[in-house]
Parts: C-alpha cells; structure tokens; sequence
C-alpha cells in the first residue's frame, strides 16, 4: 500500500479523482475507485472492494479486483438450446495462434461437444499466407469428413483465420463447406499489417514492436518456417483488394460475420453504433476495456476519426457476407483470452455462450 504522501502526489493529477482515506490509503468511495482503473492507474495493493465491502451489495462493481457475484448472471444473450448441427464445426484461429494458448478458442470446443455438437479445433501455420495455410486446413477437414461419414462441414473462424475459410471454400473445397462465420475478420485489411510492413510512414518501429509481443505468446505446434512478412502482407490493405477481387464467395454457402468492439478507456465510442448497423449484442449499454496489450493496435486503427474496432480489425474491415453485428469485446475477449473462466462483469459478454448460440443457430437453418 503507498503511503499518505505518495497516494496525495498521485492524487494531485488532474486525470486522477482520488477521495482517500487517510487511515488505509484506499479510496473511499467506488467513484475514485473507478476512476483510477479506467486511467490505468490502480494505486493500492489489495482487494480495495474487500476492505470497503462492496462485493455483493446489490450493485455490479466492475472494477472490483476479484469478479462481483452481483455481476455474474448478467451474461448477453439467450440461454443456449437447440439441437445438435448438421454438419461438423470447424474452429479456425487466426494470426499468431493455434489450438492452445495465444488466440485460441479457449473453452469453446468442450462446450459446443457438451451440447451435443461434432466439433474439430484446426491448427494452421501462425506465420503464413492464406493459401498455405488454406492447404493445411485442407487434409485435417478431409479427415474429419471421412472420420464422420459427414459431407460438409460449417466453418467457425476467429481473425486471419476468417480468410482461410474463405479460400479453402473458394479455392479448395466448396463442395464440403455448409456455411463460413468470420468473427473479426480484416476483410479488407489492417493497419497494424500496414504498419508493421512499413507501408505507414513514422510509425513501422511502434507497429513492429507491438507486433512482437505478441508474437512473444504464441503457441503453436506447427510453427516452424514462420514467414512473418508473407503473413502480415496477407492481412495488409492493398493484398486484401486482390484478394477481395480474386477469392469470390461460392454461391449457395451461407457467409456471416460479426464484428468485435472495444475502447482503450471502456467509455462507449459515439461511432460504434452507427459502424455496427445498431445491433451490438446487449445494446452496446457498457463499453468494453481494452486488455492493454491492444492498445497501441488501436491508436493505429482508430485514427483521429475514432474508428470503431477490436484492437486488431476495424468494424467496417470486419462486415462479410450477411453481417450479424458487434459483441461488446477485443480481439481477445472475442475467443475467451487470456483463459476468460466468466463472463465480462462490465459488459456481461461470455464468449462461450456466443459460440454456443451461434452453433445452435446453425442448426436451427439446417447446417
């Protein structure tokens, strides 16, 4: 805990509304407490709701350290129910992914198996251009097919993974494909890839070092022969127009896409609604924070006209096909990382429960 004397420096910032106590150093009312975590500055050590008895007082206390049970319950969306899908549910990762850890579906193929689903979680090249990756896809589905006796397959991708399916629908297998949902999907680039390829001049260092990072997390078992550059050229602005313009959607398959939103304050962007076509699951009634770890990805995609997106991928960049909408979440949030065991207590978004629906949905129109 910081003294009296450090905790009144910190509370002479004109960002910081600080109302402590000089008897424990906490702030002493849920205002201060919630003004200091949205500015990333969160000064005492220890469960501040704890001492102050907020847990459980009738009120969801988002900033709490530990999940307030007057927050769990809360979580968007119906209660998942239905029959089990036609065909089988392919998970698709993105960038920088794979079957375990970084960006992976954590939690999801468990569920959807409980709720009676056949489901396969694919593992694909992190560092790779879509048609190479693509080809990987290609004989782990024709196993699942022959393993099933199934005919097609409803693909479920996450990030690049979304032009994967995409390409493999087109290019590979059109015939052995039911429906494709892409949930925040750089259709049409990213200008995080523009960056970290220095097509955006000053600011290539900033991008690189933020893709790193990331890069740092990565768990994938097939990740030798990591082609960074080819992967980050297949998610940039000018490959995403040849690409638009050379893999075409097979007519008769179902294309969806959801988006994902999130800001680096929590506060609600003015623009999300109108870039989401007024339908944000829940309503868009509390924003989401952005893990930090996306926040320079957001600077950059964002701009001075306050571009609605996920930390990775714009809304606008996001809309394929029959767009459903946005979630209140960042590219993260959006498949339950780091290890998301609950839903959001801000914004009630579970992760699993989304996936589940929207498996049950498949089913429901015969996929």
């Amino acid at each position: 805990m910081l003294t009296r004397y450090a905790l009144a420096a910190l509370c002479a910032w004109p960002l910081i509304a600080c109302n402590e106590d000089p008897e424990d150093g906490y702030p002493a009312d849920k205002e201060a407490a919630a003004r200091a975590v949205v500015d990333d500055m969160v000064y005492w050590e220890g469960d501040v709701c704890a001492v102050r008895a907020w847990y459980d007082d009738g009120a969801c206390d988002w900033f709490c350290p530990a999940p307030d049970p007057d927050c769990i319950g809360r979580a968007l969306g119906p209660d998942p129910a239905g029959a089990p899908t036609r065909y089988p549910i392919v998970l698709m990762h993105g960038f920088n992914a794979g079957r375990e850890g970084g960006w992976s579906f954590y939690r999801v193929e468990d569920a959807l198996r409980g709720d009676g689903h056949t489901v396969y979680t694919a593992e694909v090249p992190p560092f790779a251009p879509v048609a190479e990756r693509a080809r990987a896809l290609a004989p782990q589905i024709d196993r699942l097919l022959r393993d099933t006796g199934a005919a097609k397959v409803n693909l479920v991708a996450h990030s690049m993974g979304g032009l994967d399916a995409r390409y493999y629908t087109a290019a590979l297998a059109p015939d052995a494909v039911a429906s494709v949902t892409t949930i925040s999907t750089p259709h049409r680039g990213s200008r995080v890839a523009d960056a970290g390829l220095g097509l955006i001049p000053g600011i290539a260092d900033d991008a690189l070092d933020f893709l790193a990072a990331l890069w740092g997390r990565t768990y994938n078992e097939v990740a030798a022969d990591a082609d960074v550059r080819a992967a980050l050229t297949a998610l940039s602005s000018d490959e995403a127009e040849r690409f638009n313009a050379e893999v075409l959607d097979v007519p008769g398959i179902d294309y969806q896409s959801w988006a994902g939103v999130s800001s680096v304050l929590g506060v609600a962007n003015p623009f999300d609604e109108g870039a989401c076509e007024f339908a944000i699951l829940g309503g868009g009634e509390n924003a989401d924070r952005m893990n930090a770890q996306l926040v320079p990805g957001a600077a950059l995609l964002a701009g001075v006209r306050f571009t609605p997106n996920d930390g990775m991928s714009t809304v606008a960049s996001a809309k394929w096909g029959r767009f459903r909408g946005c979630i209140p979440a960042d590219h993260f949030d959006e498949v339950g990382q780091p290890e998301h065991d609950r839903p959001d207590p801000h914004t009630g978004f579970d992760h699993v429960r989304f996936y589940r629906n929207l498996a049950f949905e498949l089913a429901a129109a015969g996929r």
